[in-house]
């Protein structure tokens, strides 16, 4: 059964994962004012837990699963010689196919269902 559900962002608990390719992520940063919240959308599924700083990076993530085959890399790479992984490298092994693939993408649509107002408006 899956899980997801949102915190406040918190740098000491939460990292961006998705936007470099620094090993262990970077911070999150707070909002800046504390009248609006600044959110972590996360979902639990097929024994990982998913982290997203922003439901722009849910979209991408429901991209790259959407698709059935993967190339070995999407883009660029840094341009060091020894450069980290992408976050999609370091997904637990047969996450992104048949049944465990389908319980993501469910997953995933359900945190824009939720908290993406422009994704409700687009279903009905």
């Amino acid at each position: 059964m899956s899980k997801v559900w949102r915190e406040e962002a918190d740098p000491k608990k939460h990292a961006d994962f998705m936007s470099n390719c620094m090993e262990g992520g970077m911070p999150i940063s707070k909002s800046r004012d504390n009248l609006i919240p600044k959110w972590v959308y996360l979902a639990d599924v097929c024994n990982f837990t998913f982290q997203f700083a922003s439901l722009k990076q849910v979209k991408e993530c429901i991209e790259y699963f959407e698709k059935k085959v993967h190339p070995g890399t999407i883009g660029e790479h840094p341009p060091y010689e020894h450069y980290w992984q992408q976050w999609y490298c370091k997904l637990p092994k047969g996450i992104n196919r048949g049944n465990k693939r389908e319980k993501v993408l469910k997953a995933l649509n359900q945190i824009l269902d939720k908290w993406d107002t422009s994704h409700n408006k687009s279903k009905h």
